[in-house]
């Protein structure tokens, strides 16, 4: 996947429209890796609700 596609997944998992194009400096692994982070934390957070 292209760097700019995983920034448009980070926004959308964050619900934000912020500006994080200095992610973009980041090798599409570390992008993937955030990526994953941040749907592991959403779903300890919904599975706590």
């Amino acid at each position: 996947m292209e760097k700019p596609e995983l920034l448009k997944i980070i926004n959308k998992l964050l619900n934000q429209e912020a500006d994080l194009g200095f992610l973009l400096a980041l090798p599409e692994e570390h992008l993937e890796t955030l990526i994953a982070s941040i749907r592991d934390r959403i779903n300890q957070l919904n599975s706590k609700e």
